[in-house]
Order: structure tokens, then sequence, then C-alpha cells
């Protein structure tokens, strides 16, 4: 995230998603963010003394769906900060709907004035830990009549455990970037304000001693502390139980934006962020990646023929079959409408014992090539064999490409070139034969 740059600074903020084009000495402060969940992760700790106003996103290749996505993201977390489209494109009502304003760019400070000065904002609350002197609640509080946003908490380290502070900011990183969440931070969190030695959630025993962690209906388990007493440790368990709602809901954003909402297959936009981890994985430890481009031979006739209800059937039986054959650390990308992509990644032992990454991938990709063209589709009437079958190319790290876009293009070029050859076969270029040398 960086700050526009102003010589003029106002206390009034406003974030952006994208490419959204500012007036060169704006005024007011603008934060740009380049996606979703950073914009998440600022509000949720912005302070009440210098709210978020609006935030403001721009198309940049996404769909309109996917902006509308985010919008609803944002409204969930806050529903006072004013959502606006910055594109001067003209928007579907039903996707205009979704955003408080449209404007045109470049965005100046008279436009974001106007915006501003609109409607009078106010500023919900964000989860704070309590005190030891909180009073206990028998369960979540309803919201205050006129909610405040606090600062995120920052105290220092408790007795001598060495366990470093910890905040509000801690808890937004490990929602944003790590796998477990929320939950471990949290506890830590407890701990270091309570000194309590052991602080954790039951989730197997639903009669198990400790204080039920509930927000909006939902049970997360039961929160225990070892010699802590029930009336201590409610403060505490409808704080932390806050948390592990937003950190749900945000997860559940994450999956809806990497994930295809036809075949389940992670999109685009994920194949772009995990490919980039994955070479970065595979040039530490010194592994071969392959990625693989497909697409169904005259998937259009196919469609036009048997309807598009049968079309999508087709697409998610491949979805399906594909991941009865990789591994759990490969991926499978709808990328385009019945083009897929492929990234070969698990970097455990061999696939087969004794022999090569490429050679036990092409086994993998000739094997899954034959399994479509034997494919039944019982439910559409097609009980025959070899109704399907598919074109593609694979491209390998580091030989063949150093990068997950020139990779995902090479490999896509010698898709074209499987079609140009017949159809219903693979290319497969000459830097998957290479291996990493065994002195190196």
């Amino acid at each position: 995230m960086s700050s526009v740059p102003s010589s003029r600074r106002s206390r009034r903020r406003i974030l952006s998603i994208g490419p959204v084009s500012f007036e060169a000495d704006l005024r007011i402060e603008a934060t740009r963010t380049d996606s979703v969940f950073q914009a998440l992760g600022a509000i949720a700790i912005c302070p009440a003394a210098r709210p978020i106003e609006a935030v403001l996103l721009a198309p940049d290749g996404e769909e309109l769906e996917d902006l509308a996505h985010s919008a609803d993201a944002i409204r969930r977390l806050d529903a006072t900060i004013q959502i606006v489209l910055v594109s001067g494109d003209v928007v579907p009502p039903s996707i205009a709907g979704q955003f408080d304003r449209q404007i045109k760019p470049p965005v100046t400070d008279a436009v974001v004035d106007q915006l501003l000065d609109a409607t009078p904002q106010q500023t919900p609350q964000a989860p704070v830990p309590p005190t030891q002197a909180t009073t206990p609640s028998p369960g979540p509080a309803p919201p205050p009549a006129e909610p405040t946003r606090s600062e995120p908490i920052r105290t220092g380290p408790v007795g001598t455990s060495g366990i470093d502070a910890l905040g509000d900011t801690d808890l937004v990183e490990s929602m944003l970037h790590d796998a477990r969440g929320v939950r471990p931070v949290a506890l830590r969190l407890v701990m270091q304000q309570t000194n309590w030695s052991d602080v954790r959630i039951a989730t197997d025993h639903p009669g198990a001693p400790g204080v039920v962690i509930q927000f909006g209906g939902r049970e997360f388990g039961r929160l225990q502390a070892d010699g802590a007493t029930d009336e201590a440790i409610r403060p505490w368990a409808n704080w932390i139980a806050r948390w592990l709602a937003l950190d749900d809901a945000q997860r559940e954003l994450r999956e809806m934006a990497f994930r295809d909402e036809l075949t389940s297959a992670w999109n685009r936009r994920y194949l772009k962020d995990f490919l980039a981890d994955a070479i970065a994985n595979a040039r530490r430890i010194r592994r071969q990646l392959t990625v693989m481009v497909f697409d169904i031979d005259d998937f259009k006739t196919y469609n036009d023929r048997f309807g598009h209800s049968a079309g999508d059937t087709i697409l998610r039986q491949t979805v399906r079959l594909l991941g009865s054959t990789i591994r759990d650390g490969d991926r499978v990308c709808r990328i385009g409408g019945d083009e897929f992509a492929v990234i070969f990644a698990d970097m455990q032992a061999p696939r087969t014992p004794g022999s090569a990454h490429p050679d036990s991938v092409e086994t993998i990709a000739r094997r899954f090539q034959e399994q479509i063209c034997t494919m039944r589709f019982p439910e559409l009437g097609l009980d025959a064999p070899g109704t399907l079958s598919i074109s593609g190319g694979l491209a390998s790290f580091p030989w063949d490409a150093q990068s997950g876009d020139e990779l995902v293009h090479i490999a896509d070029q010698r898709a074209l070139e499987s079609k140009r050859r017949g159809k219903n076969c693979l290319t497969i270029g000459p830097g998957a034969r290479t291996q990493w040398p065994e002195h190196e």
C-alpha cells in the first residue's frame, strides 16, 4: 500500500483499489491498496480519529462482477463507508446497484469533497479486547447507538515469557496472510493480556468446560484457561468470537474471489498468485515445475449441438476428473470458457518411484487425455465413448521460462501447436527433457 503524495494533508481519508487515477496534488489522504484484502485490513485497524470515509474501485482487467464482490466484502465489514466505482463506462443497472456512486476519472479534490459531504458518516465498532475490569455479558452485545473505532492495542511483553507485544495489526496480518487464520494469534494475545499460562479453544466436546464462543448465531467452540473462572473468561470469549467470525467471512470472500463459480476450479487470478509462489519455492529447493494448458476440442460445436447445460456438465466433470488425477500440491485452474491450466507443483517425492518430474507429469497428462476420450455422460444420453478430446501444451520451469506468465504463454502456444497437428494431442517442448545437474 502507498499513499498519494500531497503537500496539503486533510484528516479525511479514502482508500482506492485498482488503477484509480488521482489529481496530481490531491488534498485529501488517499491510500492505494493492491487488493480488497489489503483494503479490508486497513479498514479493520483504522483509528477513530482518522476514519476511512470512502473506498474507490477501478476495473483492472477484472469483470465488474468481481468488483461487485469486493464492494460487498467492504460493506459487510463497515456498512457506513461509501463505495464508489471509478469508471467512465456504462455499467449495467444490476451491477451499478452494488455501488453507492459512480464517477469518472481522474479523481479531484472537488469530486472527493462532494462524495464525502453528501452523506454524514458514522464509524462502526471494531472488535476490541476487553480489560480485566470489563463486565461479563451472557452473550454477544447489541451494537451501540453511537459506535466508535478504537486504536490498535500495543502492549509490552508479559513478564519473562518473551512474547512480543501483539495487537489488532497482528490479528489482521494473520487473517490476510496466515493459512491458520487469527486463532493462534488471538490466543497468544489473550495470554499476553491476562497472564494466563494456557488458553485454548475446545471444539470436539460440546459439553466441555469453558465459555461458549458465539457470535451471530454461530458457535466456534469453548474458550478454556487453566485457573480462570468463567466470569473472567467470558469477556474474552465474546471478543475472540468476533474475530473468528470476521476471519471466517474473510476466508469465504477470498474463496469466492479465487474460485470459478461453475466448476469450483481455481480461476485466473488465483493462477497468477499461486504460480508466482510455486516458482519461488521451486527455485529455492531446486525442483522443476510444469504447467499444462489445454482446452476441449471443438467445444463450441458440442455446446451448440447439445446445449449450454450439457456443456456446463462437461466442464464440471473435466475438473472432477483432473482432481482425481493430480496430487495435493498441484492446482487446476479454469482460465477461459473451456480452457484450463494445471500447475504440477507438488514438491514431494517423485510421483512414480524412480521417475523424474517431467516424465511423471507427462504420464499423468497423457493418462488424463485418455480418460477424457473415454468419459461417459449417461445423464446427457451420451453413452458412446470417444466423444471428447483435448489438445494441450506443457512448459517447465526453469528450462522453458523463469516466470509464471512466460510459462503459461509457452504452454498455451504449444497447445495451439497441438491444434494445428490435428487435435487430441499434447505438445511438450525440449525444456521438459532437461534435468537439474546432480552435482549442483
